[in-house]
């Protein structure tokens, strides 16, 4: 239809210049027979012409001006074809805007009344298990200003008089790029009502500056378990340019999750933004409210962190290595604690130190605080060490490297190995110690291994499995007990739902052939890889939260993905969508006969340690672990352990860099944490300064 109107807007156009022509060449027919006829009647003057003008010359003369005339003539063609252009495109132009355009250009003029603005979504809560908040929202006074008032001198020396704020803290703020171009600049949040009445009140004065009520994210307990929850921040160009899972559309301006949960469930947590649709006048100032769409208020989440356990995990973890600093392990500088619910496989605390306060990322954060956190000599405090922290599982692995040996008939009821404090087998050259050398263990079965961590007993076992796997023809798929280990879990990701997990690794002979192929020499797989990965050292590597997920896997006798989510709640409270237990697609084959044996043995590890684990009113299983780490000046510490024994509820690892030994620190954070569940007072914590030398 518009192309029709066109084409027919065209036509018009055409036939009126037609027109136009027409006229202006009947004009000049008409102009043309009165020149004629003036020239007919001066040529009857010619015999009265005056003495001495020749005929010739009136020839000339008139010969002249008709040369004139047919010039003008010309001109006036031109000037008419010009005219009649002109009106011809006038006439088009005026039914394309009335007739052709007129409906679109009065749309046009009619939204030129209005204006739209969206309206920013409450960012939903992140709660405990039991409802608890752990972050929030709270209202705040903000002074904002878009970026072009840092060259203004005045209207800054105004601001830092009125907000109390220095210049130049207001200019770097106002020429901070980190929530885009063209969004204003935060100045300064929870400004006093004298400072916003004052700027309010004299708009002159600072020409361009919002205050504005917003809500704040407020993080109540500081840097409590935050890691776990993570932190948002002002969203940049990149945020906007990469899709997104839910369907929510950002704006400059708006805030978006980027670590821990507020990443993992921004979908949830963001809302849905409003509209308000405001008559303006013609400076564009709003008159009156026309409509309005209120936003939607982001969904609350119920994480499985417990506050009470995930603030004694924090306590717990800081406390261990500042008393470890003040006894002589000067060297021990972070770690981390993780509890599991055995049952369902959630997050019930989770702490890694050293930490950091997500409030700090709110605004975008300062590049002096950025150094900070990211400095050589920082230790990485953004780093969460319980899904991202990569350490030898040292003798805490024998529980799972025992189990191998059982299942793969390498270690049977009658089986028993001498432990003389040293192992030459392969060679006097080649000779592995226990930790107890120069003295031993005598004789001893697997649960008694299992109690004393006796290398010596695994080196037998892995010495084993090396000679399996030399006689298997296949040998790229004779690794039986690699594939044991990653069936518990290890070397694969723990589909935890939170951002920046590690997998860790499980070594073999085709990652050995492959990480070293510049160095033939060494890329073969030797007796000595087996050796050292069966207690738990080599290039074996785990994080925190698989091996406690392992221990889980045994109590429960089978294997969960480990979780944070615990359910969606809707705006009354009522729950809208409730977490399910999700069972790993891998699952660890055993005998009921042979996990018994290694519960048996981890169960008599407690026992022999006894000290702080009889205080609690229940049975509990557990390994310790110390781990030589070949760039430390110190080893690390591990513990893991699981209660009551009979039904187990939780567990709980603990690892400590450059902590010394298992048994004498990292033992600490597992027997704090178990107290703090079952309300046993232990007291203050105390890290001894002996060592025994176990692994």
């Amino acid at each position: 239809m518009p192309t029709t109107m066109t084409a027919v807007a065209v036509a018009i156009g055409v036939a009126i210049f037609i027109l136009l022509l027409l006229a202006v060449l009947s004009i000049l027919r008409v102009r043309r027979a009165h020149n004629d006829t003036v020239i007919v009647k001066r040529s009857f003057g010619r015999h009265s012409a005056p003495d001495g003008v020749g005929i010739d010359d009136v020839r000339k003369q008139d010969s002249n001006e008709a040369s004139q005339k047919n010039a003008g003539k010309g001109r006036l063609f031109l000037f008419g074809v010009f005219i009649a252009g002109v009106i011809g495109t006038l006439t088009v132009r005026l039914w394309s805007l009335q007739l052709l355009s007129g409906e679109a250009y009065s749309k046009m003029a009619e939204e030129n009344m209005f204006s739209e603005v969206s309206t920013p979504a409450t960012r939903g809560r992140l709660l405990d298990c039991k409802g608890r908040e752990l972050v929030g929202n709270r209202p705040s006074m903000t002074v904002s200003a878009p970026r072009r008032i840092a060259s203004d001198n005045n209207i800054i020396q105004r601001l830092s008089l009125v907000l109390g704020i220095p210049k130049g803290v207001i200019r770097r703020a106002v020429n901070d790029d980190s929530a885009g171009a063209q969004a204003d600049r935060i100045i300064a949040r929870d400004v006093p009502m004298r400072a916003v009445a004052y700027i309010k009140e004299h708009p002159m004065l600072f020409e361009g500056v919002n205050v504005e009520e917003r809500t704040v994210r407020y993080y109540p307990y500081g840097s409590l378990a935050a890691h776990v929850l993570g932190y948002i921040g002002p969203v940049t160009e990149t945020d906007l340019l990469i899709p997104h899972d839910n369907e929510i559309t950002y704006e400059m301006g708006d805030y978006i999750g980027k670590g821990g949960a507020e990443f993992s469930f921004e979908g949830v947590l963001q809302g849905i933004r409003g509209s308000k649709t405001y008559r303006v006048d013609v400076d564009g100032n709003p008159l009156a409210v026309v409509s309005e769409s209120p936003p939607q208020h982001g969904a609350d989440v119920c994480l499985t962190i417990d506050l009470d356990i995930q603030r004694a995990t924090d306590r717990t973890l800081a406390a261990i290595i500042a008393k470890a600093k003040d006894v002589g392990y000067e060297f021990i500088n972070a770690g981390a604690i993780v509890c599991l619910d055995v049952e369902d496989g959630g997050v019930l605390a989770a702490s890694s130190y050293p930490t950091f306060k997500p409030d700090a990322f709110t605004d975008g954060i300062s590049l002096d605080l950025w150094n900070q956190l990211t400095g050589e000599d920082s230790d990485d405090p953004l780093t969460n060490r319980v899904i991202s922290g990569l350490y030898p599982a040292a003798s805490t692995f024998k529980a799972f490297t025992g189990l191998a040996g059982l299942e793969h008939g390498l270690i049977e009821d009658e089986t028993r190995y001498e432990c003389t404090g040293s192992w030459d087998k392969y060679g006097v050259q080649w000779a592995q110690q226990c930790w107890t050398y120069p003295a031993g263990h005598g004789t001893l079965g697997l649960e008694e291994a299992l109690r004393n961590s006796c290398d010596i007993f695994f080196y037998n076992v892995a010495a084993a499995f090396y000679e399996k796997w030399e006689l298997t023809e296949d040998r790229e798929h004779g690794d039986i007990l690699q594939d044991y280990l990653r069936s518990w879990g290890f070397n694969s990701y723990t589909d935890v739902d939170l951002p920046g997990e590690l997998m860790g690794r499980v070594p073999d002979a085709a990652w050995k052939k492959e990480t070293f192929a510049d160095t033939p020499e060494n890329n073969g797989w030797q007796p000595g890889d087996m050796t050292n990965m069966i207690i738990g050292q080599g290039d074996i590597l785990v994080t925190p939260l698989q091996l406690c997920n392992g221990f889980a896997g045994i109590a429960r006798k089978k294997m969960l993905a480990p979780h944070v989510f615990g359910k969606i709640l809707d705006q009354n409270g009522e729950i809208v969508v409730d977490y399910v237990p999700k069972e790993l697609p891998i699952q660890p084959v055993f005998d009921a006969k042979n996990i018994a044996r290694i519960e048996d043995g981890l169960a008599r590890v407690i026992e022999t340690k006894g000290g702080l684990f009889n205080a609690l009113p229940v049975a509990v299983a557990g390994k310790s672990g110390t781990a030589e780490v070949f760039s430390a000046k110190d080893s690390y510490a591990w513990y893991v352990a699981y209660a009551p024994k009979e039904a187990p509820k939780y567990c709980v690892a603990c690892v400590l860099e450059q902590g010394g030994e298992g048994s004498t620190t990292a033992v600490l954070g597992v027997q704090h944490t178990l107290a703090a569940i079952y309300g046993v007072d232990l007291g203050d914590i105390v890290v001894e300064t002996w060592r025994t030398g176990e692994r």
